[in-house]
């Protein structure tokens, strides 16, 4: 038995983890003990359906034990955002990292003004090198989905959050119904919206999944609840403040005042006084997303009327949890839909 398998053999000498016993196996397979030998010294008398059940919980126990002893699971979070959402994943992970310290979490983004594609994809290979899981927030983009498939090839499985790469084979998607959230706001912005005024601005930043899905659940409830509203026209914010603020000052001003703005990207803070400084306060409906401390103060304050958000701390759990799983070739956790979350000033505490 030596020779192979020893079941108290100590593969760090200080302790930090051991291959699994005999019996942990025979446990974990449903087999006898004797059986568990046989298979792991490789004699013979045993079925080959049993031989597979035994090396499969043997293979199941070691990847548990690998990942889930201290500081052996390494994940890392690369997010592609705006400032706002970067420092509330951010704060996220820190805060699961605290809970957690077995995990070793690493946090990496970059603002969605400086990202280009292909340094993007070469971040996401680099940072894959050394860790065991990535959760990524990222924009649709082929070599950016290049990237994900060759991670994955590499057996480093990758979770999408709030954000989805359908066609990248990652292993999950951890977020809201994009384009239900999208239909919430249409919802919103119909029951909200002056009568007087029934143009609506569509404020976008860069060719993100779940912006689109937003905007498609948006422009669908307009047109068969609302269809004396048009969206006008889009304009970037780039998830920007300055950026935002300048190109919703300029649409106002070459189109005059919309009598509802709706933002599927970042830059609120940057619409919101864009609003103010034109001598629109109260007079346009502004809704978007994500709910932080910028867009709290705005809802307090008036300068925006709904926020749409959903529960970040949820889908970094569930993240993780989907990793987990993936390392230990197990069936991924049931995954519930994660709630379309209304914010507005009476309840953005």
């Amino acid at each position: 038995m030596a020779d192979k398998i020893d079941a108290t053999d100590i593969f760090d000498e200080r302790g930090n983890w051991r291959s699994p016993t005999i019996t942990e196996i025979a446990r974990a397979s449903g087999c006898s003990t004797a059986t568990v030998d046989r298979v792991l010294n490789e004699r013979p008398g045993v079925r080959e359906v049993t031989r597979k059940r035994v090396l499969d919980a043997f293979s199941s126990l070691t990847i548990e034990s690998s990942t889930d002893a201290a500081s052996c699971l390494k994940i890392a979070f690369l997010s592609d955002s705006g400032a706002a959402f970067n420092q509330s994943l951010k704060e996220g992970v820190n805060a699961y990292q605290a809970a957690y310290p077995n995990l070793e979490l690493s946090f990496h983004s970059v603002l969605t003004t400086e990202v280009k594609p292909v340094q993007f994809a070469q971040q996401i290979e680099r940072i894959s090198q050394d860790i065991d899981g990535l959760v990524l927030v990222a924009r649709e983009d082929l070599t950016i989905n290049r990237a994900v498939r060759a991670v994955t090839a590499r057996g480093v499985p990758v979770v999408c959050v709030t954000t989805d790469l359908p066609n990248s084979r990652r292993v999950a998607y951890i977020g809201n119904d994009q384009t239900g959230a999208g239909s919430t706001a249409a919802c919103l912005m119909g029951t909200s919206i002056s009568s007087s005024n029934n143009r609506v601005l569509l404020v976008i930043s860069a060719p993100y999944r779940c912006q689109e899905e937003r905007e498609l659940g948006f422009r669908r409830v307009l047109r068969s609840e609302y269809p004396s509203l048009t969206v006008e026209e889009r304009v970037s914010s780039n998830d920007d403040f300055e950026y935002s603020y300048r190109n919703v000052r300029n649409y106002i001003r070459d189109h005059g005042p919309p009598g509802g703005i709706y933002n599927v990207a970042g830059g609120n803070t940057g619409i919101a006084e864009a609003i103010r400084d034109e001598g629109l306060s109260g007079e346009v409906t502004f809704i978007g997303h994500e709910l932080n401390s910028n867009s709290r103060i705005l809802l307090e304050t008036g300068g925006m009327d709904f926020v749409i958000g959903h529960d970040l701390d949820r889908e970094i759990s569930f993240s993780i949890e989907c990793l987990r799983a993936s390392l230990k070739k197990q069936d991924l956790p049931n995954i519930p839909s994660m709630p379309v979350r209304i914010f507005t000033k009476y309840n953005c505490f």
